[in-house]
């Protein structure tokens, strides 16, 4: 830091330097940098760079020396739309007792019960015994709201199958669980858990318990809540075990239960290729499937699902099919389709196909379908690159393109494409051509529009190149066109505060700040308003805010430099 420093020595140390050395625990570099920041700005209290979300990253990693150290230097009058609460949470969400037991001496606040909650979701079982010693040794009856944790912390704990910790809470806590303790613990599988809960609260679940067991796949907590509960399921629970490819448990539920399932679930089954569960289904249920079912399985390419429902189905299926194929990449499927199946496609299987780059899938629609395409064809493939789709398109088909076709290819940056379009076809582009080529940095894209074209491009180019942080494109763009510079430069100087490009804000106020003067304020009040104290000091290099006020200092020069612009 010293060297970079040395070296740097006008660099502006900003918020983004104390939260990564505060989330790393270098408190060295935080105690090294303190006294730098009041001489940088010198109207914006360093102390506000030592916000509660900064230190919760470290309290949540277990910086115990960080959070120490910020605690005692940013003082009790320090100004923060956040309290301490988050601390506590994110130093017992990380399991970190010594750093809880610091918050406990060194915040104002009182530490919230639903502290406990945290550490109880994560199993910390020395943090929760702490903090229930804490509030009994103080004399706080546990009834009492400001003692009172919640519902959650036994719910989290048997959730994430802490039996343990929930045993625990059972005993020396009042607060209990709800429902959704059991109903969380069967969806993950924690068969330990759901028994004791069973076995030692009341709470009891819902049908939500069985449904998302059988949905986990975990067979044994099915068994265990059908032989010692009551609430049973609904049909949700086969659904979604035949979804999530479990065929035991699929074949458990038809034998032991009554809920079935609904017809949705073969078209799910069929969209997700699996071909034993939908075999099975097809055996052993009665509620069918849709259309939809060999749809999804031609446009998901599973072949086998789609033979098999032509032939022990009747639903059959749609030109969604064939689109879906075709969109996807499928050619077996396709010519399968066109071979056994009357339905067809429509126009959007050949522009899906040319969109997506999918040559042989083409030129087979071109030679085998009658359907044809729209000029969303040409325009997809020219956008995303596919210049030996253009070319076939331009020479087979009589729809042609739209200026989407050359816009797009700019705007991703394929150049041969822009050429062949331009030397080709017609249709030409507009100013969007220039303005996505710029937003991608496609500046060999934006030499040969300027020199071959006549479009141009909007303030939009100069904006969306400033958030990209591109001083090759602002440089060629303020060489190249005549800019407004009444107009652009105080949007494209917001755009580099929000994204946090100060290195562009500096361009700006270099090459444009006689036109931008009276705008200061301006940035400065969205440099305030997000954070950006580095930006901040910067801009205090021509004049300041203190509470609204300008700062003393300043004023004279600030007065010169309106008094010039009047």
């Amino acid at each position: 830091m010293e060297i970079l420093y040395s070296r740097y020595a006008n660099a502006v140390i900003d918020e983004t330097v104390v939260t990564q050395a505060a989330s790393n625990g270098h408190v060295e570099i935080l105690q090294w940098i303190h006294p730098r920041l009041a001489d940088m700005l010198p109207c914006y209290k360093q102390y506000n760079f030592y916000t509660m979300k900064t230190m919760a990253l470290a309290a949540e990693k277990g910086h115990l020396a960080v959070v120490q150290w910020m605690f005692e230097t940013r003082g009790r009058d320090n100004e923060d739309d956040q309290t301490e609460t988050q601390l506590h949470q994110a130093a017992a969400r990380g399991g970190h007792l010594q750093v809880v037991k610091c918050l406990r001496t060194h915040s104002i606040e009182a530490i919230s019960p639903r502290v406990l909650d945290e550490a109880a979701a994560g199993g910390f079982s020395e943090i929760v015994a702490f903090l229930h010693a804490e509030w009994i040794e103080a004399k706080l009856e546990c009834n009492r709201s400001s003692c009172q944790a919640s519902a959650r912390a036994m719910n989290e704990a048997a959730s994430n199958g802490h039996l343990e910790m929930v045993k625990w809470l059972h005993e020396y806590r009042k607060e209990g669980c709800t429902v959704e303790a059991m109903n969380r613990t069967a969806w993950n599988g924690h068969l330990d858990v759901v028994r004791w809960l069973h076995g030692h609260r009341t709470e009891g679940c819902t049908q939500q318990a069985m449904n998302m067991a059988a949905k986990g796949g975990h067979l044994k907590v099915v068994q265990f809540l059908h032989e010692h509960r009551s609430e049973g399921c609904t049909y949700n629970a086969m659904d979604w075990a035949a979804q999530e490819n479990h065929l035991d448990i699929v074949q458990w539920l038809q034998d032991n239960r009554a809920e079935g399932c609904s017809r949705l679930t073969l078209n799910e089954v069929a969209k997700r290729g699996h071909f034993k569960i939908l075999q099975w289904l097809h055996e052993n249920r009665t509620e069918g499937c849709t259309v939809a079912a060999m749809n999804a399985a031609a446009t998901y390419g599973h072949l086998k699902i789609v033979q098999f429902l032509h032939l022990n189905r009747s639903e059959g299926c749609t030109t969604a099919a064939m689109d879906g194929a075709a969109a996807n990449n499928h050619l077996e499927i396709v010519q399968w389709l066109h071979r056994h199946r009357s339905d067809g496609c429509s126009r959007s299987a050949l522009d899906d196909a040319a969109r997506n780059g999918h040559f042989e899938i083409v030129r087979w629609l071109d030679s085998q379908r009658s359907e044809g395409c729209s000029t969303s064809a040409m325009d997809g493939a020219a956008e995303y690159g596919y210049l030996n789709i253009v070319k076939f398109l331009h020479t087979q088909s009589t729809e042609g393109c739209t200026i989407r076709a050359m816009n797009g290819a700019a705007g991703n940056g394929h150049l041969d494409i822009v050429q062949w379009l331009h030397e080709n076809r017609q249709e030409g582009c507009t100013a969007d051509a220039m303005d996505e080529a710029a937003k991608n940095g496609h500046l060999h894209v934006m030499h040969f529009l300027h020199a071959n074209r006549q479009e141009g491009c909007t303030v939009r180019a100069l904006n969306v190149a400033s958030t990209r942080g591109d001083f090759l494109m602002l440089e060629w763009l303020r060489s190249n066109f005549y800019l407004n510079v009444t107009e652009w430069p105080i949007h494209a100087g917001l755009n580099a505060i929000t994204v946090d490009r100060i290195e562009i804000l500096q361009w700006f106020l270099k090459h444009f700040s006689a036109s931008a003067v009276l705008d200061v304020r301006i940035l400065y009040n969205a440099a305030r308003y997000h954070n950006r104290s580095h930006i901040m000091a910067y801009l205090d290099g021509h004049w300041t805010v203190d509470n609204g006020n300008l700062c003393q200092a300043y004023r004279s020069h600030w007065k010169s430099l309106f008094n010039a612009q009047s």
